[in-house]
């Protein structure tokens, strides 16, 4: 699996929420011991279960400093329990591109604190469903308070370029 860069998730410390906020949860899934990774693309192998879910994220262009605001945050996780008892999951945060320079490149989301809390508690109870016996649990999708002032942009999301964006027509 290739490692995204660092510049992707680290924002403030932000890897250390995902990271801490992960083992929080999934430390109680005792005796496998769960791990949490950041990947470019989709895992290689058949056994990988998928969840995608959507968070209110921030994004700066580093080409001209234009700054925006997404309700259309997009993330995938790919999960897996291991025959040896290890739980992967791993994940993907989706960018958009900005529109007033338009350099082509997919920016990287900054995630708030509590969307990242939000997204993980979603997961956790995913792979509870999946691999524990859960009931289906609720997903939960409130995001914070937002008025978008346009609408979702389909040419410059990658999500929708990767075929998972809600919003994509």
């Amino acid at each position: 699996m290739r490692q995204l860069p660092k510049r992707v998730i680290v924002d403030c410390g932000m890897e250390q929420v995902w990271q801490a906020e992960f083992q929080k949860l999934f430390s109680q899934y005792v005796p496998q011991s769960w791990y949490l990774l950041p990947v470019v693309q989709r895992p290689i192998g058949v056994n990988w279960q998928t969840f995608v879910d959507s968070a209110k994220v921030r994004f700066c262009c580093e080409e001209c400093g234009h700054g925006w605001t997404s309700m259309k945050g997009r993330i995938s996780f790919w999960f897996l329990l291991t025959s040896h008892g290890e739980g992967l999951v791993t994940f993907k945060l989706y960018g958009q591109q900005c529109d007033k320079c338009k350099v082509g490149r997919y920016e990287p989301a900054m995630w708030y604190p509590e969307e990242v809390v939000k997204v993980l508690v979603n997961i956790y109870n995913r792979v509870g469903q999946v691999y524990y016996g859960f009931q289906q649990p609720p997903i939960h999708k409130n995001r914070r308070p937002g008025k978008p002032r346009n609408p979702h942009n389909a040419e410059l999301c990658q999500a929708c370029k990767d075929g998972v964006c809600s919003e994509r027509r």
